[in-house]
This record gives structure tokens, sequence and C-alpha cells, in this order.
């Protein structure tokens, strides 16, 4: 599975002036060094715990239907939570989409699974890039809708890579306290 974001969020989880205060700067001199912090950390939090935080437009491109998923009649969705099912399509082998979205629903919330509800099962005529989802993931539209837990270990993180300023932080080992604040989050498969 290949996931696009279409529609950038609107917002970072944490607000510029909220991860100022965290960090005690009261100065402006390095609001961008401290934008930038916020958006790495949270692009290393959502990817490690699976999340959109601030609600946002994703594509999913599939060669095709992962192993199970038509004895099951449901595809897991690799971000969470899930809000809002967009299109379903899948490419013939002249590449010609056809818009199936009609026959799935979008599991809600923290599960995130497409589900086949009616109709033939539709297959892919191409070989690679043969099925598109497009779905609308996260919490919400304002840091206010995210989970308190997930805001504190983009400020955490923030912090720790403030701190070290080596370049390496945000891709580097994860701080315990941040671990452990996302490990709720974390989906785990068997």
């Amino acid at each position: 599975m290949i996931v696009t974001t279409l529609a950038l969020p609107a917002a970072e989880p944490v607000r510029l002036a909220e991860a100022k205060e965290y960090l005690r700067i009261s100065g402006d001199g390095e609001d961008g060094l401290v934008s930038s912090l916020i958006s790495g950390a949270r692009a290393r939090i959502e990817a490690l715990a699976g999340v959109a935080m601030i609600s946002r437009t994703l594509r999913v491109t599939m060669d095709g239907w992962p192993q199970g998923a038509i004895e099951k009649r449901t595809v897991v969705m690799p971000v969470r939570p899930a809000d809002e099912l967009v299109a379903v399509r899948v490419f013939d082998r002249a590449g010609v989409a056809e818009t199936v979205t009609g026959r799935f629903s979008l599991a809600r919330g923290r599960s995130a699974r497409l589900v086949w509800t009616s109709g033939a099962f539709p297959w892919p005529g191409q070989r690679h890039n043969g099925i598109e989802v497009d779905y609308v993931a996260g919490f919400g539209e304002e840091p206010d809708d995210i989970a308190e837990a997930l805001r504190l270990a983009v400020k955490r993180l923030v912090a720790h890579a403030y701190q070290k300023r080596d370049g390496e932080t945000l891709n580097g080992p994860l701080p315990e306290d941040v671990a452990g604040l996302i490990s709720p989050w974390r989906r785990v498969l068997l």
C-alpha cells in the first residue's frame, strides 16, 4: 500500500505559542525553527503510531486487494482514525477507472477499515496501482480535537530536538517518555 496525502492538514497538532510556552521561549526569533520542529515531530509520531492527528484527505494505492480481504470483506486502512470515505476506484487493463464507492463503507474511528457491503467484488485489471481508496483520516480539524497524550508527545519530542539541535534528533532513537505516550496508539498486527 502506498499512502499519499491529497489535502494537507490546515493546522499542526500543537500551536506555535503552546510549543514556545512549553520550551519557555519568550521572543519570536526562533519561531521558524520551532515551527519546523513541530512539523517534524508530528510527522514522526504519526508515522510511528499510524495516525493522522489533524484531519486530511489520503489516497491509498494498492496493486490488488490484500490477502484475506475478500474472505473477511474488509481491508484495514493504514492511517487512523478514519472519518469519511471519499472514493474507491478500480482500474481496468486499459487504465480506465471505475468508481465503485457505493459497494463499500468505511468503519470510522480507530479501527479504520474499508468494508465491502454490496455488489460484485471489483477486481482490478491492471497489475500495478489497480486500486485507489480516498478517505479522510484524523481526529479533527483543530489541535483541541486530538488526544492529549499525542499532543504531549509532540511537545516533548519538540523539546528534545530543540535541546539537542543536531539535525538528527527527530530521526534518531525516540525518547522513552515519548515512546510511552504513543504506545497505546500504535497498531499491533499479528
